[in-house]
């Protein structure tokens, strides 16, 4: 090719040296080198510079490909990954984690063939020690626990567990992390219980992971247990501790309890006060969270981008726009803080749900940073609330554009033309989804009842109560009828006749979450719910009709707010 004459480009040099990494033809490859240096090869794009790097990695010259990393004026991931896949793959994977450090140090965004490529170091390092039986050795495993636990690996983590003869309370909290960080939350529950009756003792550390799981599970009978040891121990007004406490309970749908922990602390941090606010807006309870908020002003506490994010949020979640407006400029006229992503997503949702669209719309298009996946996605889901078709498809094309694989954003789009009955658009959506190979999280519910969790999803009739809960649900839709209650049968989101929608709502797993709490918890007691989507308005409709039928207040958390029902009431008044 280059005896005709004809110009090698950027993919020809990649190819061809891959070829030589294949065959080991180490002098081929430094010749190229050379030829790339007369070219000048730092005017080379980064996939030549990149491919030299890998080659001098697979043919063993660490060494080579170390002097031309160092030398290089810019790196991309890639030149990092390749540089630490070839040390460890030549042995030196001491040397391939100091590289991965210096990365980490030097900003560089990791992706995941980073991580992989590092935790292959580290599985080397292991067997390394193994050999030289340092798994006998507690901090030895501690570390590897850690370890495991942070990269995602929990069957690694639970061998090393298992293994690990004299087990520390680091021991014990990495491996309750790594239930926690895997979503096994109630196993890293049951865990800790085990933990206290072997007889180790749990720190700050082991209280707050567990404490962080209870919250992620909703679990309010774990938590208060928690609570239990930790005022046994005596550590009730520690400040850490009292944070993570404050956080589970406004988690586990229980802000009376996280108000007390709160107004008992002898201590407040900017930590403390920011899950306070937090947890209020949560729960809809905004005029709360925006008194909380002013009285950390007036105690001294200078409020941060969180705080505001908070404090916002709750203004959102309560329908309260003048107040949304005026902490958005209380933060950068008085405050000096520029606003982030994060900030002008809740002003855009604080728009949205008050039906403020095409204001929402302009505000967006005003921004001075450019709004990401998310900022339109709270716009999309106003236009869902509201029943704008027309604008929901604008914004559609900005979401589809930024994350062309979320199935969420199609999903929310396909139920928007399905609740205008626009089956044929909802057919076209469905398809592109499929053709796609898009996956969305299917709906499930689940409720605890005296220890145990149930869990619930959409249409399934195999817990052992079905029958019982579905006679339930039954009779209080007919009751709702008779009272002028309609069933919202825009929320089948099914093209079918009245009847066939309506047996589809009767299926939806809040529904049959809130049935059996009923059926089974003691007259009078609360049903908490939890539910891993957005709770449908048919179903919002049912469980305030639920509450003053039976006189039970009924909590239900969805994806992204608490629903406190009582007296045929909701505590968000429609703004969620």
């Amino acid at each position: 090719m280059l005896n005709a004459g004809i110009a090698a480009d950027s993919y020809t040099f990649s190819c061809i040296l891959k070829c030589f990494a294949a065959s080991g033809s180490v002098k081929n490859g430094e010749w190229l080198h050379g030829y790339l240096l007369k070219l000048d090869l730092a005017a080379c794009s980064c996939s030549v510079v990149n491919s030299l790097l890998s080659f001098y990695a697979k043919v063993g010259r660490v060494e080579s490909a170390r002097k031309l990393f160092d030398e290089l004026p810019q790196r991309d991931v890639v030149s990092w990954n390749s540089m630490i896949s070839g040390y460890v793959a030549n042995g030196g994977s001491e040397e391939g984690l100091e590289v991965f450090k210096l990365m980490v140090s030097s900003g560089v965004e990791i992706d995941l063939a980073s991580a992989v490529i590092v935790l292959s170091a580290c599985r080397s390092v292991h067997s390394f020690g193994i050999k030289l039986h340092f798994n006998k050795e507690t901090k030895f495993c501690n570390i590897l626990l850690d370890m495991y636990s942070k990269c995602g690996d929990l069957a690694a983590a639970s061998r090393v567990f298992e293994k690990t003869s004299e087990r520390s309370v680091v021991s014990w909290t990495s491996m309750i992390q790594a239930y926690s960080r895997s979503g096994l939350l109630h196993d890293a529950i049951r865990l800790f219980h085990e933990m206290t009756s072997s007889g180790t003792k749990p720190d700050i550390f082991t209280l707050s992971a567990v404490l962080h799981a209870c919250a992620s599970s909703g679990s309010l009978e774990s938590g208060k247990s928690v609570h239990n040891y930790i005022t046994g121990q005596g550590l009730e007004s520690n400040l850490f501790v009292c944070n993570a406490l404050m956080d589970m309970y406004a988690k586990c749908g229980s802000m009376e309890d996280a108000s007390l922990v709160f107004s008992q602390m002898p201590v407040k941090d900017i930590i403390s006060w920011n899950t306070i606010i937090a947890g209020y807006g949560m729960h809809g309870f905004g005029k709360e969270a925006i008194r909380a908020f002013e009285e950390m002003r007036r105690d001294g506490i200078k409020p941060d981008g969180v705080s505001f994010i908070s404090v916002l949020y709750a203004c959102s979640h309560s329908g309260l726009v003048n107040e949304g407006w005026r902490f958005f400029n209380i933060m950068q006229k008085e405050c000096k803080i520029e606003p982030s992503l994060e900030h002008y997503a809740c002003m855009v949702d604080l728009l949205s749900r008050s039906g403020k669209l095409q204001m929402a719309y302009e505000f967006i298009k005003g921004m001075p940073i450019k709004p990401d996946a998310t900022i339109w996605g709270a716009l999309l889901c106003g236009c869902r609330i509201h029943h704008d078709v027309k604008l929901a498809e604008r914004v559609a094309e900005h979401v589809f554009e930024l994350e062309p694989e979320n199935a969420r954003y199609y999903v929310l789009l396909a139920n928007i033309y399905a609740e205008a009955e626009k089956w044929e658009e909802v057919k076209e959506l469905r398809v592109k989804i499929g053709r796609r190979g898009l996956k969305k999280h299917p709906g499930c519910s689940w409720i605890e009842v005296k220890g145990k969790v149930h869990v619930f999803v959409a249409k399934d009739g195999s817990h052992p109560e079905v029958r019982k809960i579905e006679a339930l649900l039954r009779k209080v839709r007919e009751g709702m009828k008779k009272e002028g209650f309609s069933p919202k049968l825009r929320y089948a989101l099914m093209n079918g006749d009245d009847l066939e929608k309506e047996m589809a709502l009767c299926g939806h797993s809040e529904k049959l979450a809130m049935g059996f709490g009923i059926l089974n918890l003691p007259p009078g007691k609360t049903v908490r719910v939890m539910k891993n989507l957005r709770v449908c308005r048919d179903c919002h409709e049912m469980a305030k009709f639920m509450s003053k039928t039976t006189g039970r207040e009924i909590i239900l958390r969805d994806s992204n707010f608490f629903h406190h029902f009582k007296d045929g009431s909701c505590s968000c008044r429609g703004f969620w």
